[in-house]
């Protein structure tokens, strides 16, 4: 009877997640006009056939923009698990195509949940700071999900997002080439993971000074 229960509820939880991002995105299409701009065909190839998508992070509506100017396409955010276990937004997280990280410990769940997606073509938006920048100051890019790259061969698409999510004024998903990475050249493996997230973050961030 009880998990008849849980059943219920939790369909009923997952209607409510999708009516309340149906209309966020309606909103959002309002205040915030948004662009995509591919900066070539290979782009549309890779995240049509599923890949690790990586970007810069100035807000929070980040991990809801990009993926709804992606939307013909199935993109999965990582998301802290700080966000993810809030109780007012858990119900939403676990119902829509989110993905959590726990940043305080090791974590390689989000990996094996990662992983099954990517191997259906699906496509999978990390934010590699880590955090929001501060200052207009960009952070450091973490190596982590450069591992899951290496493990599956999976392109990785870099986009920049600007705007600044002035009210009204257009908002621009900016989407790079795929990039071109060694990531079993000989020597320590962190070091090597180093070396070509910063790399990553170069290539980021040539993106968003695109639109300067």
């Amino acid at each position: 009877m009880k998990n008849w229960i849980h059943k219920i509820w939790e369909g009923i939880l997952a209607g409510v997640a999708h009516m309340v991002i149906a209309l966020l995105g309606v909103i959002m299409r309002v205040l915030y006009p948004g662009q995509v701009i591919f900066n070539d065909s290979a782009s549309k190839v890779a995240i049509k056939q599923g890949a690790i998508l990586i970007a810069n992070h100035t807000s929070h509506k980040d991990g809801f923009f990009a993926p709804k100017m992606l939307s013909k396409q199935k993109v999965y955010v990582l998301v802290t698990r700080k966000w993810y276990d809030k109780k007012f937004l858990n119900p939403l997280f676990r119902h829509l195509r989110y993905i959590p990280i726990n940043l305080e410990e090791q974590d390689a769940a989000w990996m094996v949940q990662a992983e099954t997606i990517l191997k259906k073509g699906q496509c999978v938006l990390i934010f590699p700071e880590g955090k929001l920048e501060t200052d207009g100051v960009s952070e450091t890019f973490h190596s982590g999900f450069l591992l899951l790259v290496r493990h599956l061969n999976v392109p990785v698409v870099p986009m920049a997002i600007t705007g600044g999510y002035r009210v009204f004024h257009k908002q621009t998903l900016r989407i790079g080439s795929p990039l071109q990475l060694d990531l079993h050249a000989k020597g320590r493996l962190s070091v090597v993971l180093d070396k070509v997230a910063e790399q990553c973050k170069q290539e980021v961030f040539a993106l968003v000074h695109q639109e300067k």
